[in-house]
């Protein structure tokens, strides 16, 4: 008999969180389709995850109350949404991905009598941005949810000490699993040249995220300032949301009035769904986030061939060389442009992650493992 499992994230967006989610979801539909039984729960809010879903036949609900920001009503309110559905489902396993969701799904599960409850930490972004009496109320509630947690998985090592400096959950719950990939497959070059006029002999130095404070495009701003002071055959590009779109785009749209050599050099382009083949075009990828977990950009990236320099986030210590980190604006423009004299591209790593990274969250399901690091 198929094991039945529920899914359940904060958002309905198309980024990184939604992207793991439904790698899980789409592998195991592919793969396992003769063991599971996968649907999947979120917020109303953007909708990119649903259409995906659609498009490979998982069976979703939209949680009318559920979103991101604190609000007491909302939130009792898709506390008892969460637990109607959970309960109606009679689901075997529920699979929690982001903050809110986590503390409200994890609760609402264990209540219905789930026998297993899994939560997947994205990052600490949600608790580290604040600070004080909130900071401590967040960091309570994830000790709270964690009572009500079989697995606690986090994306490697640095995320897990995290949790054990928050004195967040046990160790016996803990598992690490590195994020993973569909494989990238046929992407032709070129496609963002093209659009943007761009001859061969540009350098393009890119980042795709969204433009908000934990991605600080300032930061990337300030290095594109001071390399393009030097060379006159890079530009920026930065995919995400529009600079125009909220305040703190308006912020960015004001540093860049500021410095009329940014505004001919800097691009920023919406939200794109074909951002993985727009990405093929960068000579290096350019990471400026003040926190992540293991963003699956760098995945792509690194998928792609393409050299990546970052700040100190998260796991990506742990995902790229540790030569091309660094959390000083100078010593970032330092490696960047001996990346751009060096020329380098690296070759694509072509061994399938994503398989082994499915197979672990398999493991779980099945309780078939003993050791619970599983990096």
């Amino acid at each position: 008999m198929r094991k039945k499992i529920l899914h359940i994230v904060t958002r309905s967006d198309w980024t990184g969180v939604q992207k793991v989610l439904y790698n899980i979801v789409s592998g195991l539909k592919s793969n396992y389709s003769d063991q599971f039984e996968v649907e999947v729960a979120a917020g109303k809010e953007n909708g990119m995850l649903f259409k995906e879903l659609e498009k490979i036949g998982i069976r979703y609900y939209v949680l009318e109350n559920l979103v991101r920001e604190i609000n007491p009503i909302k939130d009792l309110k898709a506390y008892f949404e969460l637990k109607k559905l959970i309960k109606n489902g009679n689901y075997d396993i529920v699979h929690i991905h982001s903050s809110k969701a986590g503390v409200l799904g994890r609760i609402a599960a264990k209540r219905c009598g789930v026998k297993k409850v899994i939560y997947t930490y994205h990052g600490f972004w949600g608790i580290e941005q604040y600070k004080g009496f909130k900071k401590k109320f967040l960091i309570l509630a994830e000790r709270i949810a964690a009572k009500y947690s079989d697995y606690l998985v986090f994306l490697c090592n640095r995320e897990k000490q995290k949790a054990e400096k928050y004195k967040i959950g046990k160790p016996h719950q803990y598992v690490i699993i590195p994020n993973a990939i569909l494989p990238i497959e046929n992407v032709q070059k070129g496609k963002l040249r093209k659009e943007l006029s761009l001859p061969d002999n540009v350098k393009i130095i890119g980042n795709v995220a969204r433009l908000d404070p934990p991605k600080n495009p300032i930061r990337f701003l300030e290095i594109a300032k001071k390399i393009i002071n030097v060379r006159s055959d890079v530009v920026f590009v930065w995919i995400g949301e529009s600079i125009v779109n909220d305040f703190y785009g308006k912020i960015v749209q004001n540093y860049l009035s500021k410095y009329p050599i940014l505004r001919e050099r800097v691009y920023f382009l919406p939200f794109r769904n074909d951002a993985p083949d727009l990405m093929t075009d960068f000579d290096l990828f350019l990471l400026t986030s003040d926190s992540e977990g293991a963003p699956l950009v760098i995945l792509e990236a690194r998928g792609n061939g393409i050299p990546i320099v970052s700040t100190d986030v998260g796991c990506v210590s742990e995902m790229i060389e540790e030569d091309f980190v660094s959390n000083d604006d100078y010593c970032l423009s330092k490696i960047v442009l001996d990346l751009l004299d060096k020329n380098i591209n690296l070759e694509s790593n072509k061994e399938n992650y994503y398989k082994e990274f499915l197979v672990k969250y398999v493991s779980i399901y099945n309780e078939f493992m003993l050791d619970r690091d599983l990096s």
